[in-house]
């Protein structure tokens, strides 16, 4: 019993500390919205940041050290699958800095509603003739670019994008699928 209140006592006194010094210490709040995972470079070393709830920050910039993207069906309820794609760095838009000010808070905007955005290349000949090499893009509302090497469902890589050339009155004129890199 005494090990007991022991071990109450120093982890009261623990919490105690902590509430003090942050007390006596200015801080910021930082929010990362549910569906992202966000982490921060914080003194040479990577760190979680909790999602969907205001976390008490020490006023300062940081940097991003990786964003990810996560949504599961919503006719599931949270049951489905969990997709995710990450930040493509240093790809990250307006949040390629993150400022946390003394008695403000911070939200990241960032994620959906995304963005597509198509790349063509120069035209290359090839064995079957003319080829024009396009690339997909996915960006979000805060402009930062996600891999679309790292899209995935659960823990596979989610399938390769489908693709259809549509002439300007909609017939198909080619299908295919567009590999990822």
């Amino acid at each position: 019993m005494k090990r007991f209140s022991l071990a109450a006592v120093l982890a009261f006194s623990l919490l105690a500390a902590l509430t003090v010094q942050s007390a006596t210490k200015p801080t910021g709040t930082l929010k990362v919205p549910a569906g992202l995972a966000l982490e921060l470079k914080v003194n040479g070393k990577t760190g979680a940041v909790p999602t969907g709830r205001d976390v008490p920050t020490p006023p300062g910039t940081y940097e991003p050290a990786s964003l990810t993207c996560g949504a599961t069906d919503p006719a599931l309820k949270g049951k489905g699958e969990l997709w995710t794609i990450k930040v493509a760095p240093p790809n990250w838009g307006k949040i390629k800095e993150i400022s946390v000010k003394e008695g403000e808070t911070t939200t990241i905007e960032a994620g959906p509603p995304f963005t597509l955005k198509t790349v063509f290349f120069k035209a290359e000949t090839g064995p079957t003739g003319k080829v024009i090499p396009l690339s997909l893009r996915v960006f979000g509302k805060a402009g930062e670019m996600y891999d679309l090497n790292t899209f995935k469902k659960g823990q596979l890589l989610a399938p390769q994008v489908a693709l259809q050339v549509l002439d300007e009155k909609g017939t198909v004129l080619s299908t295919g699928t567009l590999p990822y890199g």
